[in-house]
């Protein structure tokens, strides 16, 4: 596939620009967005951009044309054992992925909207946040949610969270977390009717009124004010 033909924004997989694609630790960044892949390969000269399938796609100068270039592009080191640079060439050229196959790779890892996990858990954003791709503060921000943002979390990754996210083409994004510093969460959240106070809230749905302070300071509340319709986080 010549660079015309590559899609300007992915709906499925990433462009991934890593020195190699067999060493997965060399990978700066994963992209939707060709453009940006093109820019963080030109800011990390001896980079290259990979297609979904391991392919060189940017810079063009880096791409083969022959499986006697691909050989001289790549050290015997990188190769595993027992298999000759040209061996994974043919195979490579030899062994296309069919649509039905990319597609069916699609689902298993970016779920449909009916496909989303429920949610297991809440967050409230403390600052402002990037919301990415992927785990990794190098993929791309899908979106940007401003402080006090209500959160669904599905699940609970090493410093980060991941939730549902409208703005994703998965409908799932991540957000960083670590050590609590970003978002508040909680296990529920409440709405605010009429006659409501934070004792109140606190009596039931915690059983006493006394936690109201909990959920005060869950929510980042700087007073006791309320009102009707503000979602609350309770512990």
């Amino acid at each position: 596939m010549s660079m015309k033909e590559y899609p300007a924004k992915l709906t499925t997989g990433y462009y991934r620009v890593r020195e190699d694609w067999e060493d997965e630790a060399s990978q700066l960044g994963a992209y939707r967005l060709l453009a940006n892949a093109k820019a963080k390969c030109d800011e990390n000269p001896g980079s290259r951009v990979f297609d979904n399938d391991g392919n060189v796609i940017y810079p063009e100068e880096a791409v083969p044309v022959t499986g006697a270039e691909e050989a001289e592009e790549k050290p015997v080191m990188d190769e595993p054992e027992g298999k000759a640079p040209e061996e994974e060439s043919s195979e490579e050229k030899d062994t296309p992925v069919t649509d039905e196959q990319k597609e069916e790779a699609g689902k298993e890892e970016y779920p449909t909207a009916e496909e989303l996990p429920a949610a297991i858990a809440y967050g409230k954003l403390k600052t402002l946040m990037n919301i990415r791709e992927m785990p990794d503060t190098s993929a791309e921000v899908v979106t940007i949610y401003k402080k006090n943002t209500l959160i669904e979390i599905v699940e609970f990754c090493a410093g980060w969270l991941k939730i549902k996210c409208p703005e994703a083409t998965s409908g799932l994004a991540y957000v960083l977390n670590s050590a609590d510093t970003y978002a508040f969460t909680a296990s529920k959240i409440y709405t605010v009717v009429p006659g409501d106070n934070l004792w109140k809230i606190a009596e039931k749905e915690l059983g006493d009124g006394s936690r109201c302070a909990d959920i005060r300071a869950l929510n980042g509340l700087t007073s006791n004010a309320i009102r009707v319709g503000m979602k609350l986080l309770i512990p």
